[in-house]
């Protein structure tokens, strides 16, 4: 990819809208594996590009500013994130209307940083406004599970959670049915399944599905891929909610080594698992070894 974003510089030059989509592409190749500065980066010069190539009121534009709202939001710059996601809609809503995929795409992109926020009513609203848009579409594909499990987020935080299952395993079903058991969007099916039994105190239930989400995502992307690393955290928090701490201690440290690296100890993501660990070695009557982890006297 770098090479091609070379190649398209030099035969078509650094306002090109070839060199734009190159960059964007970068861009959300270093957001997929974590190295949120480098696709910020990235972003940055794609939309300076895009923005001489297309203008300020293109979609092209807009996908690139809603692309780096992304990065923000996973990076946890929350205020960042929401603006980027404002501005994009707005494009999207003048330029191809409230009917078009894209609307609809950038609606749920700003109901997950609100869900994030916990601004859950807030998420709700525009995550069903968003499913409205694709179910017109006629077609029950992946957009239209993915709108599922959108609505079925917020649903499970305010504890909805009869509304909220139904949603989780029909989005389930779509994704076996449309890309098999060996694809990333079935694990985040399984996942967010496993997340909904976690709630509701079911662990057994929810225990098999995680460790499902964990061997696909070991499969397809790898040990330090950001969705694993997160799914190992998952299966720890249900061994800590079961009382298994040995079991929790064992993943929980594992997700501190991952993020330790890839994140820094500054991270929030890096510093909520370390406290998480800290409550597990409390729970098994190891305050000392608690507050040295705390202190980072420790390391796991």
């Amino acid at each position: 990819m770098l090479q091609a974003m070379k190649l398209a510089r030099q035969q078509q030059g650094e306002s090109s809208a070839a060199y734009g989509s190159i960059l964007n592409e970068l861009g959300g190749l270093y957001r997929a594996t974590g190295e949120y500065g480098k696709s910020e980066e990235f972003y940055l010069k794609a939309i300076a590009v895009l923005s001489e190539s297309f203008g300020l009121d293109s979609a092209n534009y807009a996908t690139a500013v809603n692309n780096l709202a992304g990065t923000y939001r996973l990076a946890g710059d929350f205020s960042k994130s929401a603006e980027l996601f404002h501005e994009a809609i707005a494009i999207y809503e003048k330029t191809l209307g409230k009917d078009h995929f894209l609307y609809a795409s950038g609606l749920n992109n700003l109901g997950l940083l609100y869900q994030d926020m916990k601004r859950y009513e807030d998420a709700e609203k525009l995550h069903r406004e968003a499913f409205e848009i694709i179910r017109a579409s006629g077609k029950k594909g992946i957009p239209y599970a993915t709108s599922l499990n959108n609505i079925a987020g917020p649903l499970r935080a305010m504890g909805k959670y009869e509304e909220a299952e139904p949603l989780l395993k029909e989005a389930l079903e779509i994704y076996r049915e449309t890309v098999g058991r060996k694809h990333p969007l079935y694990a985040s099916g399984l996942n967010n399944l496993g997340g909904f039994y976690c709630v509701m105190g079911q662990y057994e239930e929810a225990e098999p599905l995680y460790i499902e989400v964990i061997d696909i995502l070991l499969e397809l992307l790898g040990q330090g891929h950001p969705d694993y690393v997160a799914a190992m955290a998952n299966l720890g928090l249900v061994y800590d909610k079961w009382g298994k701490y040995d079991q929790a201690e064992k993943y929980y440290s594992e997700v501190i080594k991952a993020r330790r690296q890839a994140l820094g100890e500054d991270h929030p993501r890096y510093m909520g698992i370390v406290n998480m660990l800290a409550n597990v070695y409390e729970k098994s009557g190891n305050k000392t070894r608690a507050e040295e982890l705390r202190k980072g006297n420790e390391s796991p």
